[in-house]
């Protein structure tokens, strides 16, 4: 057993669908977020999930269908993480660039569990938020589950 993620998303029927790692850290590129997906896989087997995430206060990193192999693969898609998390945390009266570790652990996790119950047409994202319809994301976690800090 590797270790742990720090949340996962179950399907309607509870398979599990996504793992994400969430990090405090500002300014990360492409090339960093594929390093760490590659760390994360050497120092513990996370398996094959459909979907891999690593969230940080600025960016989304999503990896879709790339298997457990450790090796350093580019995210499938990129996007910025502040157009769909700053009205999470202006709700707690947050600045995400300078929130705390579990703070912001809860931010994302909010956002996700959200994401589980969006159910009709005019809930769907759009712009910044279209990756995920596009990449089949939400109809896999649609009426799942989040579990936080979850052995892989």
């Amino acid at each position: 057993m590797g270790p742990p993620a720090d949340i996962a998303l179950f399907d309607s029927r509870g398979q599990l669908r996504t793992l994400v790692e969430i990090k405090g850290k500002l300014g990360t590129s492409r090339e960093w977020a594929a390093k760490l997906r590659r760390n994360l896989l050497v120092h513990g087997s996370f398996g094959s999930v459909e979907f891999f995430l690593i969230v940080t206060p600025d960016r989304v990193y999503v990896w879709k269908d790339t298997g457990g192999e450790p090796a350093a693969i580019e995210p499938t898609y990129e996007v910025d993480a502040r157009p769909i998390l700053d009205p999470y945390a202006s709700r707690a009266g947050l600045d995400l660039a300078s929130v705390s570790g579990p703070a912001f652990e809860l931010i994302v996790a909010s956002w996700l569990a959200d994401l589980t119950r969006l159910t009709t047409a005019a809930q769907k994202p759009t712009g910044e938020e279209r990756w995920l319809e596009d990449s089949g994301f939400l109809g896999a976690v649609r009426n799942g589950r989040v579990e936080y800090e979850v052995a892989a």
